[in-house]
Order: C-alpha cells, then sequence, then structure tokens
C-alpha cells in the first residue's frame, strides 16, 4: 500500500537533486571570477533550443552544443525532459511560484506560444538569422551574471532584466513563462510531439493494425510549422538586409565576428564575451548600432587594446556570433582599419616628433612616411597588414580627438 508513494517521494528527491547539481554546475561555470573562458558557453549551449537553432544558422555544431542536441534527441522520447531534470531557470522559476504573490490560471486559454517562437527561429536559422534565439533562459541566466561587472546602472538592470521579467511574470502568474512562453520547453513539445506521431504511425503501418485510421496530429504539426516557418524567412531576410545597410558604418565588433547582417541575430546577449576580456574592451552595445543591436557587444578602445595573445572572448560565445579562433587565427581576423586625422597628428601639424602608434603597433602596419608635396612626415598604415586591434589608438596623445582611430569595415 505504501509501496507507490515511496517511489513518487524518492523519484522526486532524485529529481530535486539532479537539478540542484545542475544549478550549482550553472553559477559554477558562470561565476566571473573563475579562470577559464570556454567554461560559461557550456551553459547556454546545453539547451536544445540554443544547439539546434545556432547550428543551422552557423552551419556548424561546437563540441558544446553536442550536450543541447544529446538532451533534445532524450526530448524525442520524454516530453519536457530537460525542463524537469536539469534546467536552472526552470528551479528557479518553480521556487518563485510557490511563493508567489496571487494565482492565477488565466493563461491556460492561451495557445502554445513557445512552440510558435521556436518554429519561427529555427526558420529564420534557416536563412541565417534566428530571429528570437536570444529568448533562450539559459542565455538570460547568463547574462544575469553581468550584473557585477555592468559598465553603469543602465547596462547592469538590462543584463538582469530577462531573468527578473521571469521571476516576476511568475510571481504573479504562476508557470505562464514555462507552460506557453518558453521556446526551449516549446521546442521540447515539438519534438516529443515529433517522436510520439513517429511512434504512431509505425504502429498504424499497413499490416500492423489495419482497423484503426492512421493519426492526425501531424497534418496540425505541418500547418504550424508553415505558417511559423513562412513568418521566421520573412523576418530573418528583413533582418538580414536591415544589417547588411547598418554594415557600411561597420560597428566595431569583437574578433570572429561573423557578418554584420547576420551577427545581432546569432548573438543572443548573454555577456559571455564581456566577461571574459581581460582588457576590458568589450561592452554591451546601448543603442550605437540600431534597436537590433541592443545589448550585443562593440569594441571600445580607451585605455587598452585587443592584445594579440589572447583569443577569450572567441572562446565564449555558445551561439556561434562570434566564431572560436586560435591565437594564429585570432591575429588575421580583421576588427577594424586605423585611419590618421592629419588635422590633428602631432608629427603632421609640425608640434613635436612623436611615434608612438608606429613603435607600439604588435603587426607592424605603420612606417613613417614623407609626403613631398606637404613637405610632412606621416603615420603610413599599411591596410593589408592592419587588423584593427586598437594599440594605435590607445597610446595616440592627442586629445580629446586621437589621431589615430580604428574605424569599422563593412563585412
Amino acid at each position: 500500500m505504501t509501496a507507490a508513494p515511496q517511489q513518487a517521494r524518492r523519484g522526486r528527491a532524485l529529481r530535486l537533486v539532479t537539478r540542484l547539481t545542475c544549478l550549482g554546475a550553472a553559477v559554477l561555470l558562470l561565476w566571473p571570477l573563475l579562470p577559464q573562458a570556454g567554461g560559461p558557453k557550456m551553459v547556454a549551449s546545453a539547451s536544445p533550443f540554443m544547439a539546434i537553432c545556432s547550428g543551422i544558422a552557423a552551419r556548424t555544431v561546437g563540441l558544446g552544443a553536442l550536450v543541447g542536441l544529446a538532451a533534445g534527441a532524450i526530448s524525442l522520447l520524454r516530453r519536457r525532459w530537460f525542463c524537469r531534470y536539469a534546467c536552472p531557470v526552470g528551479l528557479l522559476l518553480e521556487g518563485a511560484c510557490r511563493v508567489g504573490l496571487r494565482r492565477s490560471s488565466w493563461w491556460t486559454r492561451c495557445p502554445p506560444f513557445g512552440q510558435h517562437v521556436a518554429l519561427l527561429t529555427v526558420a529564420g536559422a534557416v536563412v541565417g538569422y534566428p530571429v528570437l534565439l536570444l529568448l533562450d533562459p539559459l542565455s538570460m541566466l547568463s547574462s544575469a551574471f553581468g550584473l557585477g561587472g555592468a559598465d553603469g546602472l543602465l547596462t547592469g538592470v538590462l543584463a538582469g532584466a530577462g531573468v527578473g521579467i521571469l521571476v516576476l511574470s511568475t510571481l504573479l502568474f504562476g508557470t505562464l513563462w514555462c507552460s506557453r512562453f518558453c521556446p526551449l520547453g516549446g521546442t521540447q513539445e515539438l519534438l516529443a510531439s515529433v517522436g510520439s506521431l513517429a511512434a504512431r504511425r509505425r504502429r498504424h503501418e499497413p499490416g500492423t493494425s489495419p482497423s484503426q485510421p492512421p493519426p492526425a496530429g501531424g497534418t496540425v504539426l505541418a500547418r504550424r510549422a508553415l505558417l511559423a516557418g513562412a513568418a521566421g524567412v520573412g523576418l530573418g531576410l528583413w533582418a538580414r538586409k536591415a544589417g547588411a545597410t547598418r554594415s557600411g558604418s561597420g560597428p566595431l565588433r569583437p574578433p570572429g565576428a561573423v557578418e554584420e547582417d547576420r551577427f545581432t541575430g546569432l548573438c543572443v546577449r548573454c555577456g559571455n564575451c564581456v566577461r571574459t576580456c581581460p582588457s576590458r574592451i568589450v561592452h554591451p552595445d546601448l543603442g550605437e548600432a540600431g534597436l537590433t543591436g541592443l545589448l550585443a557587444p562593440l569594441v571600445r578602445f580607451n585605455e587598452e587594446y585587443c592584445r594579440e595573445d589572447c583569443n577569450a572572448c572567441t572562446q565564449g560565445c555558445p551561439s556561434g556570433a562570434l566564431r572560436g579562433l586560435d591565437l594564429q587565427h585570432k591575429r588575421l581576423h580583421v576588427i577594424g582599419r586605423a585611419r590618421l586625422d592629419r588635422s590633428v597628428c602631432i608629427l603632421v601639424q609640425g608640434e613635436g616628433e612623436c611615434a608612438a602608434c608606429l613603435h607600439c603597433c604588435p603587426v607592424d602596419a605603420i612606417r613613417t612616411a614623407f609626403d613631398k608635396k606637404e613637405y610632412v612626415s606621416y603615420p603610413a598604415i599599411d591596410l593589408d597588414r592592419c587588423n584593427g586591434c586598437g594599440a594605435c589608438q590607445v597610446v595616440c596623445p592627442t586629445q580629446p580627438v586621437k589621431a589615430m582611430r580604428v574605424e569599422g569595415i563593412g563585412r
């Protein structure tokens, strides 16, 4: 008589221990004090939603994404397995639900928006722009760990806004997010539907059970995929066109960044590149590259440059927005191009001798040249060698305008 309740209690205890272990592992990987570059990306990469969409959009699957794909494969057989046993955000929201300010179930009549978001994002990924990939809850969790190192109050608020909104909505409306809006949960629901549909079709193959009609669930799933897919492709193509228009101004992105017309869609604003950069030159965009680029990483050369012995930011990206580069290939990646403003250059204006940019360039892309027409010496930049590391801009002594500046290039 007591065997079933005891077994249920053991199952709940095992589930709780597993989820606490996953939450602890996520905190350790994301903790900004730990000396690792590739560890933080393992958290977001474990999401099946992230692994599938980023793999399609980036046309490659990294080692970390294999965990997410494996979790997706299990979801074919066990509905919402990842939510039940592994999702650290789900555990946090379940705790918030238990202390909720009120109970409301009006949302039970809402359609499964999470599934639509997942389908729309996958369709966008096919054309290279997964439009709503940044709604992945594990990416939001990663972003929240950037609060401590935020540049200012606004940056900190935006970094923690994702998880904050999820917790607040759970306090007010219970499991609204997890049940109806989460694209990670929606991805698992879709995978489970595909798995169960395939299993039912096998049971209804000719000669196995002729008295029963084949399942009709595939029609509903196909119609839903068609509508969301068309919307995702349309939004993805529109966003890529808008990104191509912006790329003429060329915002400075971290090393390894994909083309600008794909970057803002692939970037999930997890903040890993910002936190792992030892030079502190990577910052979240607060609107410089337009609304679609909000919180995506930008490079600013204020007091430090992109060091030739560092590739940390390229190792922490879970979505493929920043390609993983070894040091040799990282040095060859072009962030931008150095440009000389002769109107403020000390050497050109004859205000003194200066060779700061020439001596600091780590790729020997700057030499002193002589303009016979104007009869002045000036720093000449070899654009075939310059990778836009920013060393020349940092050491340039002119103030407040730098004579040597790194400008973005169209990609």
